[in-house]
């Protein structure tokens, strides 16, 4: 349970760096060189996310799965779960409020 508590929180955290990464590459000049790179251009957010979990030197999925080979691994694989996540973390989202709001109907 704190597992998925972990990476719903760390797609929270995910939400909000990319609004910031997008204004530092917009206001340096960047945005348009980033997007014509073949790969990496339209898969800046896994590419953030991968980044964020090194920098924050997280192992989820060491706690399922043992540990990997090579660290990078262990990096790369749960920089992609956390990248996963943001569609549960909006799921999640959207079922609060509409919760709350019918609350506030009754």
């Amino acid at each position: 349970m704190y597992t998925l508590g972990s990476l719903i929180l760390m797609a929270f955290l995910l939400g909000a760096v990319m609004p910031v990464f997008n204004t530092v590459t917009r206001t340096a000049k960047l945005d348009k060189f980033i997007s014509r790179l073949p790969i990496l251009g339209s898969h800046i957010t896994l590419a953030v996310s991968i980044l964020l979990v090194w920098a924050l030197d997280l192992q989820i999925v060491t706690a399922w799965t043992g540990s990997m080979r090579d660290s990078w691994m262990t990096i790369c694989v749960d920089g992609c779960i956390v990248y996963g996540m943001v569609p549960v973390k909006d799921a999640i989202v959207t079922f609060i409020s509409r919760g709350l709001t019918g609350l506030r109907a009754a």
